[in-house]
C-alpha cells in the first residue's frame, strides 16, 4: 500500500495499475442454511445467538429470513420479532430483512420483515435466474412492488445482482423514481444453475456498477475466506454464513457462523482491510433510519 488518499482509502497497485481501495471492510452474516443447501446445519439453530456471536466476531450486518420454529419460511412474525429483540438487547448490528420467502407466499408476505421497526435494510432482487433446476422469478412488476415497500418503510435496499442483465433492472427502477443512488449491491455467484464465480465476471459487474456504490461478494458453497480474496483486494465487502456455505478455507466445517466471520476478519487483516462496526457500516452505506 502507498499513501493515504482521503478518508479510509489507500492507493494499491495491481499489475502496474493504481486503484483507490477502501480500507474499511463490512462483514454480513447470513446465518441460517437455505432449504436446498446440501450441507444442512445439524439440529435446530438459535438464530439470535448465532447473530450475536457473529457480531462479536466482526459482523456488522445480518441477513435474516422470517422463519418458524422448524426453520421454514413463514409470514408469521412471532419468532422473528423475538429473535430481533434478543439480538438488539445485546448488540446494534444492522438487520437486513430478506424478501426471499417461499414460492407460495404473496409479494406482501415476502415483505413482512419490513414491518419490524428494527429492520434497517431489505433485499431487492432485480431480475430472474435459473436456480436449483427451477426458475427464481423476479419480473418487473414484482421488482416495482419490493422497491415501493422499501421506500415506504425507509429501508436501504441491498440490491442483489445475479446476472449482468440485472443492471438494466436497476436502471429501470431508477428512471421510474423507485430507487436512487448511492447503491449497495450484493454480487451473487455459484448458485446451482446460475452464474459461477470467475474473476472476469466480477470485473464486468464492477465495470457496470455506479462509481459511488458499495458492494458485497456473495458466493454460495464458498470454501472459506480464501474464496473472497478478490473482494479484499478490490475494496469490496463480504457475506458469509451457513446460508451460503459452512466450510472454512482448510476444508473443515465451521462449528458456527461466528467461525466463518472470524476467518474472514483474519484474512482481511492480512490483506490490509479494517473490519468495521455497525455504526461505521451505516455511514458507509448511507443508512439514515432512526431506530
Amino acid at each position: 500500500m502507498d499513501e493515504i488518499k482521503g478518508e479510509n482509502y489507500k492507493v494499491k497497485s495491481y499489475k502496474g495499475e493504481e486503484k483507490m481501495v477502501n480500507e474499511d471492510l463490512m462483514i454480513c452474516v447470513a446465518p441460517f442454511p437455505g432449504e436446498k443447501q446440501e450441507e444442512k446445519f445439524p439440529g435446530k439453530m438459535d438464530v439470535a445467538q448465532e447473530v450475536i456471536d457473529s457480531y462479536n466476531a466482526g459482523a456488522s450486518v445480518a441477513h435474516l429470513h422470517v422463519r418458524d420454529e422448524e426453520g421454514l419460511q413463514t409470514n408469521d412474525l412471532t419468532l422473528f420479532k423475538q429473535q430481533i429483540k434478543k439480538i438488539k438487547s445485546s448488540c446494534n448490528i444492522i438487520i437486513e430483512g430478506s424478501t426471499g420467502g417461499a414460492p407460495e407466499h404473496t409479494l406482501e408476505q415476502r415483505c413482512v420483515s419490513f414491518l419490524v421497526p428494527e429492520v434497517e435494510m431489505g433485499s431487492l432482487n432485480v431480475g430472474s435466474i435459473n436456480m436449483f433446476e427451477d426458475v427464481y422469478k423476479n419480473p418487473i412488476n414484482d421488482m416495482r412492488f419490493y422497491a415501493r415497500e422499501l421506500k415506504k418503510h425507509n429501508l436501504k435496499p441491498l440490491i442483489f445482482i445475479f446476472d449482468l442483465s440485472h443492471f438494466s433492472g436497476v436502471e429501470r427502477l431508477e428512471k421510474e423514481g423507485l430507487i436512487s443512488p448511492p447503491y449497495v449491491f450484493g454480487f451473487v455467484f455459484d448458485i446451482p444453475d446460475a452464474l459461477p464465480y470467475k474473476d472476469k465476471y466480477l470485473k464486468i459487474f464492477l465495470d457496470e456498477m455506479p462509481s459511488d456504490s458499495v458492494w458485497f461478494l456473495v458466493r454460495h458453497h464458498a470454501k472459506g475466506a480464501k474464496d473472497f480474496e478478490k473482494a479484499f483486494e478490490l475494496g469490496g465487502h463480504v457475506r458469509v454464513g451457513y446460508e451460503d456455505g459452512p466450510f472454512l478455507s482448510d476444508g473443515s466445517r465451521a462449528g458456527s457462523n461466528a467461525h466463518l466471520v472470524e476467518e474472514v476478519a483474519k484474512f482481511a487483516e492480512k490483506a490490509g482491510r479494517k473490519v468495521v462496526d455497525p455504526d461505521r457500516a451505516r455511514e458507509i452505506m448511507k443508512i439514515y433510519k432512526k431506530l
